[in-house]
């Protein structure tokens, strides 16, 4: 079933979204935690949730993922209140406000302009409120409330470590739409590559224009054409390696059909939290177009916690680790904003569905994303080895295809590379005859037509022509 508002709404919001464990460790007789509830007493905690609007299976997903953490700490002798407070009610400001004062710890809202209200009202100065939001009022993270849940920063953040530490990457490309969220997205990336000191190229396109996506790619591919006939596919003269795509999934295809329209496929291609909600579980069509397409992901999707197995969700997810987090948060009244943001980090290593959180000392929560790929089958965990030996076969095949040689012979193994003689001219071996390795005594060694291996500026070279230069 379609709902268009709630998908309008939750790409605003710009994000949808571990540790693994057995059990419940702070709750476990003679075990540490970080802070250790007293049973006896019980513990009361507070849902702000839209439960009736158009978030309403939203709200329903948190609320069950937080009914399974009651019954797994039921089970384990904690006596806990959950009190689900509908947001989309007109008395639930009030409401709130009747919560009895040991409800110190609310999760939520999940709606900007309820927790404005919130805010304006002085309920964040009296409760301990964790906001299912991106971002929060500014000034207001780790002072007068927090989050619980990940920011554009931290996918950001994510996916530039995956493309360095792991891939090796250090140049990157920026293809947004020139919408509010696709130009907020971009500036962002572009400020925290500039912090690692690594350049990025930009172009925005048209979301209402589809037909001029391709000519709005082609100043960051740069193709031209390789002499073969106009209807060739060009040589791309990209200058980085990985390429950021802040939009949904619904119109990859069509970026990726840009790209290559300009004769460009050996990129890293980096989407956002969005492509998650369209192919999670789900079959993906036409998944070898996106060999190297990888995204930022929020929950642990392939090795959460057994119960949360069934239809499980970001959502669920999210609603379940809460209700442990504030539980081992065990907190009774509004203390400091600095002990809140302690208390917080002595929870948070129990969370087992979610990507992993934490608070710095100004009480601004990061969460260390998970990066996973596309497949046929929806989403994996991105392999970075497996990664690296695709990206490697991608260029090779590239370099063939701008010398204008097919990516396999008949016998379907790819094809020999022509030698070079020593005066710089390249001579195709004999059909069937495999290329030696190393030219006759006195020769220079045989050099590939092009280079596989990516320059630092990622332009695949060409040979030189009589009277012309190599492209570099």
């Amino acid at each position: 079933m379609r709902r268009p508002h709630i998908v309008s709404y939750l790409f605003s919001m710009a994000a949808i979204l571990s540790l693994t464990a057995c059990q419940f460790p702070g709750l476990q007789k003679g075990t540490l935690s970080p802070s250790k509830p007293d049973p006896s007493k019980g513990v009361h905690i507070a849902l702000a949730l839209p439960v009736t609007g158009n978030l309403a299976p939203v709200a329903g997903r948190i609320s069950r993922g937080a009914e399974i953490a009651k019954q797994e700490m039921t089970a384990q002798g904690i006596r806990l209140t959950i009190d689900t407070i509908n947001t989309d009610a007109p008395d639930w400001q009030a409401k709130l406000q009747a919560l009895p004062p040991e409800c110190a710890v609310i999760g939520g809202p999940l709606r900007p302009q309820i927790y404005k209200q919130v805010r304006d009202s002085g309920l964040v100065d009296r409760r301990i409120f964790f906001a299912f939001l991106n971002n929060l009022e500014p000034g207001d993270e780790g002072r007068r409330a927090w989050r619980f849940f990940p920011s554009p920063q931290d996918q950001i953040d994510a996916l530039i470590s995956f493309a360095t530490d792991g891939m090796g990457m250090r140049s990157f490309g920026v293809f947004y739409p020139s919408d509010t969220f696709g130009t907020r997205m971009s500036a962002l990336f572009g400020q925290t590559a500039a912090r690692r000191s690594m350049p990025v190229q930009t172009a925005a396109y048209n979301p209402a224009d589809r037909a001029s996506w391709s000519a709005a790619a082609a100043p960051l591919i740069k193709p031209m054409q390789n002499g073969s006939g106009s209807s060739a596919t060009p040589v791309p003269q990209t200058e980085f390696e990985a390429l950021f795509v802040p939009d949904s999934w619904k119109n990859m295809d069509m970026v990726v059909s840009s790209l290559m329209y300009n004769g460009e496929d050996r990129l890293l291609l980096m989407g956002t939290t969005l492509w998650e909600q369209s192919i999670a579980g789900r079959r993906v069509a036409n998944a070898d177009k996106y060999p190297l397409a990888v995204f930022p992901v929020a929950w642990n999707v392939t090795t959460g916690p057994r119960v949360l197995a069934a239809n499980n969700n970001f959502w669920q997810s999210l609603g379940y680790d809460f209700v442990r987090f504030a539980v081992s948060m065990a907190m009774s009244d509004r203390p400091s904003a600095s002990e809140v943001t302690a208390r917080a980090n002595r929870a948070a290593p129990l969370l087992r569905a979610l990507a992993p959180m934490s608070w710095d000392n100004a009480g601004v929560g990061h969460e260390r994303l998970f990066v996973y790929r596309v497949t046929a089958a929806g989403m994996a965990p991105a392999d970075v080895n497996d990664l690296k030996q695709t990206r490697t076969a991608i260029v090779e095949r590239a370099a063939l295809r701008m010398q204008g040689q097919p990516p396999e012979d008949a016998e379907g193994q790819p094809p020999v590379p022509p030698q070079q003689t020593p005066e710089g001219q390249f001579l195709p071996p004999a059909s069937g005859t495999p290329a030696p390795a190393v030219q006759a005594a006195g020769q220079q060694p045989a050099q590939p037509v092009m280079s596989t291996t990516p320059q630092p500026s990622y332009k695949l070279r060409l040979p030189s022509r009589p009277g012309t230069q190599s492209a570099q």
